[in-house]
């Protein structure tokens, strides 16, 4: 089975039933190619669903034959003559391309024996198959067979699991306090107590009163016979075989063939050809220049003392933490609505599909970052989400909101993630894409938007503003020195919290993220630098004929792209403009 993330698997199945045609690249030999994997990914299906496995299949010969296809492919494609291709068959070779890098890397550096992040795992987001969209007696139906086959799943990861402890293929153990709240949460002595068995608790409407007490009998045998015997197995494993094995080293180049695998994450999500060095002088020059800024908004609040004291008063005075949950859910929804407020001052073209406010489901809340994008399928029966940590109040600083929710929400990550799903010009392979360095770098660049839209009004949001600017810059410089510098978790914990107004739980569950997931944390930086550095040039070129409206529009008009196709897009755009 082809690896794809976990949040995409649960995309997957809100849209079962809900594929569209589209469009075909120009190019015969790319037709063929999308072809072909189609063919390969339909069998897999297909041999899936043959076997009874709606989770799909997770042992290693399904990751080696998923590395045989691509890479072949990948070696086809690079013979091809690309002269004569079209600028919109330029690009999707260049994205193909850029696909298959994850599926061979998967293999070769054998990153699918250690599927666990700091905040997430292969068995984090299994409690979200069931979400408010089902309604009718089939879809509770393949629900309950998903629960079922939890059991297959989990054991698969496991054998996977063991074989990485082995060989050294692993993550550190010092990312795993409080980790055990992602199992042991499940492991419970009801099965209506179950975040497995929330989808039952309210009848639809359209299910008739015997079937849906058969569908709730059944849910419950489910839960307590294969539900909470998988979780429990995940307790035992970690507690009596992971945990006292697992490696103590922290970065990625301590890993068998460790460098090199840092290496090709570095160009993955940056997609520039740079290194670590030079990765690490750009962080070291941006936190400079924000440090200087910090210093600036300092001064104009008036507070007297040492910017380590400015960190330490907004760590500490209530007035920047919020008193309940639902005071920061009714925060974070009023900034939401005021940024949709200005989206038509900055873009021409917005998207259909509306966004909701939530709090991080309970069963990730302990070890996730303070918010994040949670994305719906367009044709499906939810909308996007902008998900706002209410676990742990005191760790949630308002002052950070304005800029997080730009950030995740609009015109972030819901108006691209939404506005790329709209786009009938792209063959399907990139309305799924996600290029980290795209999306992630809209991301940051869409907090800076903030401005224009009217936010930062006071020296607090201000500096919150350039705390996440900071937090992003300071990743650029604690991703390589973990993972090749040599760094302690305490020497990037020092610098984190010594140069940002994180809160230090923040500090910390972040720290444990960037050493779970080598390289990710580059992307955002790098994407913002080259977006604002593209959007500088347009409006140098073009002077008086220069629209922002129009830029946006063209920044988001091919979907997720790497930098060098973001280069071209703007070059093409002024020149046609000019």
């Amino acid at each position: 089975m082809r690896r794809i993330c976990l949040s995409v698997l649960l995309m997957t199945f809100a849209v079962a039933g809900h594929a569209q045609q589209a469009p075909l690249p120009e190019n015969k030999k790319l037709r063929d190619v999308l072809t072909r994997i189609d063919s390969f990914n339909t069998a897999e299906t297909k041999r899936d669903s043959t076997l009874g496995r709606p989770l799909g299949s997770h042992g290693e010969e399904d990751y080696q034959r998923n590395y045989h296809f691509f890479q072949r492919l990948d070696a086809e494609m690079r013979k091809l003559d690309t002269a004569g291709f079209s600028f919109a068959d330029r690009i999707n070779y260049e994205l193909l391309l850029y696909s298959f890098e994850d599926d061979i890397s998967t293999w070769k550096y054998k990153s699918y024996l250690n599927p666990l992040l700091a905040d997430g795992g292969f068995h984090t987001y299994l409690p979200q198959m069931g979400n408010s969209s089902l309604q009718t007696k089939k879809e509770f139906e393949d629900y309950i067979k998903r629960m079922r086959d939890i059991r297959r799943y989990v054991d698969e990861h496991l054998v996977l699991m063991r074989k990485g402890l082995g060989i050294g293929v692993s993550q550190p153990a010092v990312i795993f306090t409080g980790y055990e709240s992602t199992y042991n949460q499940h492991i419970v002595s009801t099965a209506d107590s179950s975040a497995f068995f929330k989808p039952f608790q309210n009848k639809p409407a359209g299910i008739a009163a015997q079937d849906w007490d058969k569908l709730v009998s059944e849910a419950r045998t489910v839960v307590m016979n294969d539900v909470v015997p998988s979780y429990k197995k995940i307790s035992d494993f970690f507690k009596n075989e992971y945990l006292p094995k697992t490696r103590k080293t922290l970065g990625a180049s301590e890993m068998p063939d460790g460098r090199a695998f840092y290496n090709e994450r570095i160009k993955h999500y940056t997609t520039l050809n740079t290194n670590a060095d030079e990765v690490f002088i750009t962080g070291l020059r941006e936190v400079e220049r924000i440090h200087k800024e910090m210093l600036d908004v300092m001064a104009k609040a008036s507070f007297k003392g040492s910017l380590q004291e400015f960190i330490l008063f907004l760590r500490t005075d209530p007035r920047f933490y919020p008193k309940t949950a639902d005071d920061l859910l009714k925060e974070a929804a009023w900034i939401a609505k005021k940024a949709d407020n200005s989206l038509p001052l900055l873009f021409g073209k917005l998207p259909r599909q509306p966004y909701g406010v939530e709090p991080v489901p309970a069963s990730l809340a302990p070890v996730y970052t303070a918010g994040r994008y949670s994305g719906s399928p367009i044709k499906s029966k939810r909308a996007g989400h902008y998900w706002v940590n209410t676990y742990n109040l005191p760790s949630r600083t308002l002052y950070t909101l304005e800029a997080l929710t730009l950030h995740e929400a609009v015109p972030g990550h819901h108006l691209q993630i939404a506005l790329t799903q709209e786009l009938d010009n792209l063959p399907q392979f990139r309305r799924n894409l996600y290029v980290n360095a795209f999306g992630e770098g809209w991301g940051l660049y869409c907090e800076f938007l903030g401005y224009e839209m009217g936010f930062y009004k006071d020296p607090y949001s201000r500096f919150g503003q350039l705390t996440y600017d900071m937090w992003r810059a300071c990743r650029l410089v604690i991703d390589v020195g973990i993972h090749a510098k040599g760094w302690t978790r305490d020497q990037a914990v020092t610098y984190l919290s010594e140069n940002t107004a994180l809160s230090l739980h923040e500090v910390n569950t972040e720290i444990n993220r960037y050493i779970s997931w080598p390289g990710q944390a580059l992307a955002y930086k790098t994407g913002e630098l080259t977006i604002k550095s593209l959007r500088k040039k347009a409006t140098e070129v073009l002077g008086e004929k220069f629209d922002v409206r129009s830029f946006h529009d063209m920044i988001l008009s091919e979907g997720t792209v790497t930098m060098e196709i973001l280069t071209k897009m703007t070059d093409q755009y002024i020149a046609k403009n000019k």
